[in-house]
């Protein structure tokens, strides 16, 4: 008695996978004693590899309105999932306090548009050095205080 089997490939998804932990990880250089937020879609999936890293204070947020205390406080913020920088994001980054990084992962290419003002606020807030590159098919933003300036601010 033999079986035929009918398999049909299952449809992709709309958006490439999130960037994984360890692209992020690698891209911010985390240190034990640093507190993280990670916000955006998929946040909390990033906690288990933060752990796993060393990291000792994450927290994870759905929308960065939830978090200003968390992150005013936060040495490293991570926004995954970035559909468009709007208002909300330039609000977030408002109220930064002493951030060493700030990475955005962008969730396709279109999200781009909004990119380079969200780069003159970022720098106007002490993070001078920013690079944007590709990780895990998704852009990848990362903005961080240079070592000078956290000596002064």
């Amino acid at each position: 008695m033999s079986i035929a089997l009918k398999l049909q490939p299952s449809p992709l998804p709309s958006t490439p996978v999130q960037c994984s932990p360890q692209s992020l990880l690698a891209a911010t250089a985390i240190r034990a004693d640093d507190r993280v937020v990670v916000i955006g879609p998929g946040a909390f999936d990033h906690l288990p590899g933060l752990a796993r890293s060393g990291c000792k204070r994450a927290v994870a947020l759905r929308s960065a309105s939830f978090g200003r205390r968390e992150m005013g406080a936060a040495d490293v913020i991570w926004f995954t999932g970035v559909e468009t920088i709007g208002a909300d994001l330039h609000d977030a980054i408002e109220h930064l306090e002493t951030s060493r990084i700030v990475v955005m992962e962008l969730a396709h290419d279109g999200a781009k548009a909004g990119l380079a003002p969200f780069l003159g606020q970022l720098r106007a807030k002490g993070l001078a050095d920013q690079t944007v590159s590709k990780a895990g098919g998704r852009t990848l933003m990362v903005a961080s205080r240079p070592a000078w300036l956290r000596c002064v601010v």
